[in-house]
This record gives structure tokens, C-alpha cells and sequence, in this order.
């Protein structure tokens, strides 16, 4: 058992330190206006960023783009981002001696921000991990904040909403209401709706580069498997007394239903995990001259996290990890003695808590992982003790739902 964790161990380091994001069609311009076609490392940002990693040709050397160097990038198609100077409000709660606790605090920053819409009105966005924001500007005018400022007093929130004033003032199209303004919220979907509108009542050309809008899915996967106890598992007896059981490690089988979440961010390498699995084992042991019987039946609530490591467009590697909770559905588990030694003949079976950790291939709609589990007591709370061995498990998966939440 201890050669297994060892090598899922170093399988999952091994993913880590070779697995990586392909690097995609895409181009930039540097700071003497000139456009250049390169291969652009795609981390699916989250959070704008500072720099970004390319080659100018696909088996070439990694080179580095930021906001010195660089004025645009982006992705063939895909998303764009733009070197800004502009004010940015990073406040996010009231600032003690200010006029006014609601007006916005600017600083001036250089930003890479990204480009959502383009045409006669732009939008684009910026996202931190405290703060989003968005701006605008019209044709190829400065590029001015939305405003937008929540302050929170114990359980009050009051929000200033001044983007919608500034919707009204400098971006109203004909047959605008006031009732349609006052219904836009602070936020990418709604704001791009009315750029949108915007632009298709002005004519010309538009481009909406936040074509992809991304939300979680909910993948369920059924989990067969087979679990494998290698080494012996030893029952004592409490209070002084000594007998011991030494029951024999065997193969055993078990089944899962997974519930995965995948995460909207970093090219959906995330997922959290919830897998209630039935665990099936039973074996014998040794006891004055006759023998006893370990059953063990139960329904246990894994929550784990999952990393994935893209190989190409339908296969992944994966590494996850578990907490099972002690709080499992045990089913007729029992520990029957045909002896007096131990006292009664039969006994119920609970559990602690304990972990996991595994890794896999996923392939399309199906998956085969090997994850370990590390020790656990069977009889909390009981007269007796146990010393059980992690199990080893080989589970074979089938997603048979994928459902999209945007």
C-alpha cells in the first residue's frame, strides 16, 4: 500500500510539472504600432492580467508581454485586450472623512483591459480579485469609468449608481427610456445588452468579443470500482483485554454516483466534487479455535476538489482530493465474535473521517482513476479498536449528464 501512495503521489507532481495550457493562434502590437502574429499561452483569465506568455512561432522559445511592451493582444477570433491609462476606483467600503462616503475613489493606473463590445460605443472590463469594473468610450475618444460604489453599513447596503446616469448623458439612443436605464444592473450581461442595442440603432459595424458566456456545469458520473484492501486489518478488544482479530485484506466492490461542479474560470480546469459511494466489505478472522466476521455495508459522503490538466480537446489528466466525513449511512456493518472472549457475539460498526487522493485519465464521457484512503477507525465510540489499513480503489466513470448553468 505504501508503494501505491507512493506512485500516485509522484504521478500527481509529475502532472503538475508537465502538464500546460496550449499556447493559440493570436497576435499583438507592440509600442511602434506594428502588428504581430505570434502563439499566445491562453490562461483563460479570470482576473485581467499583467502580462502574458507567447511564441512567435509554435515550437519556438517563451517570450513575455506586459504593459510596457505591449499596447494589444489577443486571440484570433476570441478575446482582446487593450493598454489603457485610465481612473480606476479600488475602494470597496466608505472612506472615513470623505464629503461624500459614495463618491468613487479614482487613482490613475495602466491596465490591460478587456475589450466586451466594440463599435461606435466600446465596453470593456476590468476584474480583480476584490473589484469589477467597467468602462466606455465612444469612437476612439478617452476611456472613461462607469461609476459604480456599494458601501455596506452593518446590514444596509446603499449602491451608487451613477453608470446609469452616465448611460442617460452620453450613450442614450433614440426611443431610450428612463424605466429601461433604471433596469440595467452593474454587471457584464446587462451592460453588454445595452451596448449592443446601442450600437445596432447607430448602424455601422460592431464586434461583441465576450461571445463565449460562460457559466458552471453539473456533470453526474456513475462510479463503479473496485476496492482493494492489501494488507490486514487488526480489531482489539478494550479494557486490558488484549485479544486481537487479524482480518485478511481482499478485494471488495463499490459504486458512486459523482456529482462534479465545474468552476467558470482557468479554461475549466476546476471542479468541486460530491460522490455518496456504497463500500462493500466482508472478511474473516481467527478466534478461539473458530472464526469471526467483519461486514462492513455503508453509504459515505466524499466532498473533494479536482485540478485538470488538458492533453488535447477530448482527453485530460486529473488529480482530486477528498474528505470523507464520519458521518456514513452504515448498513447492517457488523462484527460478529463466536466466542465469549470479547463479550457478545455481535457488535455495530461506526467510523471516523478520513481522506483521499487520486488521479486519472478522462477521455470524452468516460474516466478511469486509481485513488487511495487513508486510515480510519471503524468503532468510534465502541468497546472496541481497529487499526485499518488505507484501501486502494480502481473506479471506472461514465458521465451520463452535463448541464449547463449560465
Amino acid at each position: 500500500m505504501k508503494a501505491l501512495s507512493t506512485f500516485l503521489f509522484v504521478f500527481l507532481i509529475a502532472a503538475i510539472s508537465f502538464g500546460q495550457v496550449k499556447f493559440e493562434k493570436g497576435y499583438f502590437i507592440n509600442n511602434d504600432n506594428q502588428r504581430v502574429e505570434c502563439f499566445i499561452k491562453n490562461m483563460d483569465w479570470k482576473y485581467n492580467p499583467v502580462e502574458f506568455s507567447y511564441k512567435l512561432k509554435e515550437s519556438g522559445t517563451t517570450e513575455t508581454g506586459n504593459l510596457t511592451s505591449v499596447k494589444e493582444f489577443g486571440l484570433t477570433n476570441s478575446f482582446k485586450f487593450i493598454n489603457a491609462d485610465v481612473k480606476i476606483d479600488r475602494s470597496t467600503q466608505a472612506v472615513v472623512g470623505a464629503k461624500n462616503e459614495m463618491d468613487p475613489v479614482y487613482s490613475r493606473e495602466k491596465l490591460f483591459l478587456k475589450v466586451l463590445i466594440e463599435g461606435k460605443a466600446n465596453l470593456y472590463g476590468y476584474e480583480s480579485n476584490k473589484i469589477k469594473r467597467f468602462f466606455y468610450s465612444l469612437s476612439d475618444t478617452a476611456i472613461y469609468p462607469l461609476t459604480y460604489k456599494e458601501v455596506k453599513k452593518g446590514s444596509t447596503i446603499t449602491k451608487n449608481t451613477g453608470f446609469r446616469q452616465q448611460l442617460w448623458d452620453k450613450l442614450r439612443y433614440p426611443k431610450t427610456s428612463m424605466e429601461l436605464i433604471k433596469s440595467i444592473d452593474y454587471t457584464a450581461p446587462d451592460l453588454e445588452k445595452y451596448f449592443k442595442i446601442y450600437n445596432e440603432s447607430f448602424g455601422g459595424t460592431m464586434t461583441e468579443r465576450n461571445t463565449e458566456k460562460k457559466g458552471s456545469y453539473l456533470n453526474l458520473k456513475l462510479t463503479p470500482g473496485i476496492n482493494s484492501n492489501s494488507e490486514s486489518m487488526t480489531v482489539y478488544g478494550d479494557q486490558g483485554n488484549t485479544s486481537k482479530l487479524s482480518f485478511k485484506g481482499n478485494q471488495s466492490f463499490r459504486i458512486g454516483l459523482e456529482a462534479e461542479l465545474s468552476i467558470p474560470f482557468d479554461k475549466y480546469k476546476w471542479g468541486i466534487l460530491f460522490e455518496p459511494t456504497y463500500q462493500s466489505y466482508k472478511s474473516d478472522a481467527a478466534s478461539d479455535g473458530a472464526t469471526a466476521t467483519l461486514t462492513l455495508n455503508s453509504l459515505e459522503f466524499p466532498i473533494g476538489l479536482r485540478y485538470y490538466i488538458y492533453i488535447n480537446d477530448n482527453t485530460r489528466l486529473y488529480f482530486n482530493g477528498f474528505y470523507i466525513s464520519g458521518l456514513a449511512l452504515n448498513m447492517n456493518s457488523t462484527i460478529m465474535i463466536p466466542s465469549t472472549t470479547l463479550g457478545d457475539k455481535s457488535y455495530s460498526v461506526g467510523s471516523t473521517g478520513n481522506a483521499a487522493i487520486g488521479g486519472g485519465l478522462d477521455y470524452k464521457r468516460f474516466s478511469l482513476e486509481t485513488r487511495y484512503y487513508t486510515n480510519k477507525d471503524l468503532f468510534k465510540g465502541s468497546r472496541f479498536e481497529s487499526s485499518e489499513n488505507g484501501r486502494f480503489s480502481i473506479i471506472l466513470g461514465y458521465k451520463f449528464i452535463k448541464k449547463s448553468y449560465k
